[in-house]
């Protein structure tokens, strides 16, 4: 017989009092962490936005002003370089090329310049600017040849602002400030700071440079630093005359009578031309040139020195002219209107006939005299803006003179 099964009895505990407070803290908890995901949302999304957007950058253009002569200019990504017109806005990736009578000045997004001097290339790399953030900046200018004036400009929002110039195997980092570089022919690169800060790079070494000084990155990539803003134009004659490939070459004009010969001794470098009658009258010049070749618009000083000496002279002082001494220095150069102009200076030991001396100095004879001009630029009239070459000479009938250092430095 079946039997009938048991009803289920369901029995309902009630909550306790522990268990009602736990459930209230629980929900409180819940929404409390709702509220803090979305304050931190309204916070921190804009926040990261803000983020993305400052580190957005965008290339601009950097405007040219052309100053004098031809230039021209590469478009990015052509092979087809043409002509500057006076002004021109130019992309990030072009590049620009002066001739050896053109200049040009660049003005960045920043206020930061460039003034191009003449045989001059470079290329704007890298001109990116924040599209947002103000104070974004990545400038990169690669320059291939020639002499640039960099300005670099201060940003109220960026302490640490820089143009990052690469030439040859260097890299040169420069803060606001005035900076003057300079490639040589043989691909060694010249920093000189006028004002500012620089760090000077090549491979992993690098040298940091207050303003005063000058760094020169040579074309294996060493760096040789600190140095002083001082430029050596020329090379000693003494020194380099017997070298093969000294950029001393002689030199010998002759009117009637003997030619003068230059001969280089441990005593020095010496102008012979004589006779065994000494009555040879009629001029004569032997000496040594050497080609500068630089333009120097932006020196504020040219210093030239020498130690001279004369062993003797027959035509008195300069002679009828004033422009034939026993021994001369002479420096070719061009004027501000491309005009080719001659600074002399001469030596002489007697005038005994009172012939002109107008661009001469008298020296006792038989001495090393040590002979310096510190103020070269402001003495030369026209004013110079390129010097071309540089001699060393005798001139005249008959004499014997010579010299044992020559140096010619820009500043």
């Amino acid at each position: 017989m079946l039997r009938r099964p048991k009803t289920l009895e369901r029995t309902r505990t009630k909550p306790s009092r522990a268990n009602f407070r736990s459930m209230h803290m629980l929900a409180w908890g819940s929404l409390f962490l709702a509220v803090a995901m979305l304050l931190s949302a309204i916070v921190l999304v804009p926040k990261g936005v803000s983020s993305i957007l400052d580190g957005v950058s965008e290339g601009k253009t950097t405007t040219a002003e052309l100053i004098d002569g031809t230039v021209l200019f590469q478009p990015p990504a052509t092979a087809n370089w043409q002509s500057m017109p006076a002004e021109k806005n130019l992309s990030e990736g072009s590049r620009v090329r002066t001739d050896d009578r053109s200049r040009v000045f660049l003005r960045t997004r920043d206020g930061s310049t460039l003034l191009l001097y003449n045989d001059t290339e470079l290329a704007l790399q890298r001109m990116q600017f924040g599209r947002f953030n103000k104070a974004l900046q990545d400038t990169v200018i690669r320059i291939f040849r020639g002499r640039l004036q960099i300005g670099v400009a201060a940003h109220p929002s960026s302490q640490s602002r820089q143009i990052t110039v690469l030439s040859g195997t260097g890299r040169f980092d420069l803060s606001e400030g005035s900076y003057r570089i300079e490639m040589d022919p043989d691909g060694s690169s010249h920093l000189s700071i006028r004002s500012g800060y620089a760090s000077v790079w090549s491979g992993d070494e690098s040298v940091s440079l207050p303003a005063g000084f000058r760094a020169r990155i040579g074309p294996k990539g060493e760096i040789h630093a600190p140095l002083p803003l001082e430029r050596t134009l020329i090379e000693d004659p003494l020194r380099d005359v017997a070298i093969n490939d000294s950029p001393w070459t002689t030199f010998v004009v002759t009117e009637a009578g003997p030619a003068g010969t230059i001969k280089r001794s441990t005593t020095g470098v010496w102008f012979h031309r004589t006779t065994q009658t000494g009555k040879t009258d009629r001029h004569g010049e032997s000496g040594l040139a050497h080609t500068i070749d630089r333009d120097i618009r932006d020196y504020v000083n040219l210093t030239i020195g020498a130690d001279v000496r004369i062993n003797s002279q027959t035509l008195s002082g300069g002679g009828t002219a004033g422009t034939e001494y026993p021994l001369m220095i002479r420096i070719t150069y061009l004027d501000a209107d491309g005009q080719e102009q001659i600074w002399t200076t001469g030596f002489y030991h007697q005038n005994n006939e009172g012939l002109s001396v107008k661009m001469g100095r008298e020296i006792p004879a038989n001495q090393w005299i040590t002979y310096t001009n510190s103020s070269l630029l402001q003495e030369i009239r026209p004013a110079p803006v390129h010097l071309r070459r540089i001699e060393i000479l005798g001139s005249g009938w008959e004499y014997i003179s010579g010299i044992r250092r020559m140096e010619l430095t820009g500043h």
